[in-house]
């Protein structure tokens, strides 16, 4: 049984919580797209209302998912990136039987009851096991393909991300984000075809800008083949063992910019 956890000890202090009548919609923008989420500021307005001083705060902009366990859960929140990290306080636990770890909810991740603060995990299956511990405070509403996508990135042995998934910015929705006007996620469009592929992958890209690189990666994050980014691309794929790759592109500076899942079989 799986289990969500802080790695090390959280301060505590006191925290002002917002309560917030309507459901509030927060924007996540990240290095690997964007997705969406509502809070469940009424059924749960400690957990919520913390999340939304935080989102409100900037506290998340440029923060990493540190940890993410494939057909499990990403995590997030830790602005020392390695687990051991918070706000500097903690927040009282809260649960509902209405808010539960299913599919596609926001909990709160901990070192156990009352020490929430700012570590958060997104469930990519359905872990209602964890309710009695792990207070969920939100779900997915939009783009949750994203957030699988961020669920399939090769990892090291620590669960960590080999390449950096970055909140680039966490935003009330409305608010628009600021950070985020140069990212080359949303500028580029890519066609992929087949997957799954056995001899080639033919990629055809449209709306880009910048010297940006594409290459194809293992779960292991080993690189098989890369080039610099133009219209159109061909992978020779025949050489290579069956299974699930990851063409990725990659700015300047080397930051993922986008990622998608190919299947080469036999």
């Amino acid at each position: 049984m799986k289990k969500l956890f802080l790695v090390a000890s959280i301060c505590f202090g006191i925290l002002k919580c917002t309560t917030v009548n309507a459901q509030t919609d927060i924007i996540f923008y990240t290095t690997m797209g964007t997705f969406e989420a509502e809070m469940y500021d009424t059924l749960q307005p400690i957990t919520a209302g913390n999340f939304i001083d935080l989102v409100e705060a900037e506290f998340y902009d440029g923060i990493i998912f540190h940890r993410v366990v494939a057909d499990f859960v990403i995590q997030g929140g830790d602005p020392l990136g390695t687990g051991f990290g918070g706000p500097g306080y903690t927040i009282e636990d809260e649960f509902d039987t209405l808010a539960s770890n299913v599919k596609k909810a926001l909990g709160m991740a901990n070192a156990g009851p009352n020490t929430g603060g700012s570590q958060f995990y997104i469930n990519l299956v359905s872990n209602t096991y964890l309710d009695p511990n792990y207070p969920v405070f939100g779900i997915v509403t939009e783009n949750f393909e994203v957030v699988e996508a961020i669920g399939e990135v090769p990892v090291n042995a620590a669960d960590k991300p080999i390449t950096p998934v970055v909140m680039d910015s966490v935003r009330i929705k409305g608010a628009g984000p600021t950070s985020i006007q140069n990212n080359t996620a949303d500028l580029i469009n890519i066609s992929i075809s087949p997957n799954p592929a056995s001899d080639f992958i033919n990629i055809n890209v449209s709306d880009f800008a910048g010297k940006n690189t594409l290459t194809l990666i293992n779960n292991s994050g080993q690189t098989f083949w890369e080039a610099p980014l133009t219209s159109t691309l061909q992978i020779p794929v025949s050489g290579l063992t069956a299974g699930n790759y990851f063409i990725v592109v990659k700015d300047e500076s080397g930051r993922f910019v986008q990622v998608r899942k190919v299947v080469v079989g036999r």
